[in-house]
């Protein structure tokens, strides 16, 4: 009995993640009621209460889950023992596929490029960071151009891949996603290399 309840608690808990990063994409921080949140996850607000004391715990948790699927995610990728473009075609595909199913969080997590939010400014510095880490071991074998700043480089692709797929979530009409794919693909290996496809 108390398995099937934490159970029940748990499945509430990820509805409310879930419509919070919703409601959150749609109307921002300040502009979403509780009351929205619980009626999207389809819950009474006390329930919400019993899970978030407030709007702000149930967005910090909101940014978490994303950062930590994202992380996550591509962190797995580079594990792979896999030639350096099928790394970067990986990538993009699971960064498309994230896109695709969590378009809401993955809007939210990645907006106005981290900005004033300091959760938003802590998703954005660690995607940086694990592309900094692969340009600086990219740098040793020679596939990075001396002379970059590493850091200024990372932060203008994510940025474009975020800008990119933001226009193509409006719209999946625009691009096939196998070339959507590829442009992301080309761009992050061949935007900081120099080199044609």
């Amino acid at each position: 009995m108390s398995n099937q309840r934490d159970q029940q608690k748990q499945e509430t808990r990820a509805r409310l993640i879930e419509a919070g990063a919703k409601v959150f994409a749609e109307r921002g921080l300040e502009g979403t009621r509780i009351g929205d949140i619980a009626k999207e996850a389809g819950v009474a607000m006390g329930t919400l209460y019993t899970h978030f004391p407030d709007k702000e715990a149930l967005f910090d948790e909101v940014m978490r889950a994303g950062k930590a699927l994202i992380i996550d995610g591509i962190k797995a990728t580079y594990e792979l023992d896999v030639e350096h473009a099928t790394r970067d075609l990986l990538v993009m595909e699971g960064v498309v596929a994230f896109a695709e199913t969590y378009g809401s969080l993955f809007r939210l997590m990645l907006a106005r490029g981290g900005g004033e939010d300091p959760i938003q400014r802590e998703v954005i510095d660690a995607v940086t960071e694990l592309r900094v880490k692969e340009f600086e071991e990219g740098r040793v074998v020679g596939w990075v151009r001396p002379g970059q700043n590493l850091k200024a480089v990372a932060r203008c692709e994510v940025g474009a891949v975020f800008h990119l797929l933001d226009w193509w979530l409006d719209d999946p009409a625009r691009m096939d996603r196998e070339e959507l794919i590829g442009t992301l693909s080309n761009f992050r290996r061949f935007g900081l290399e120099g080199r044609e496809p």
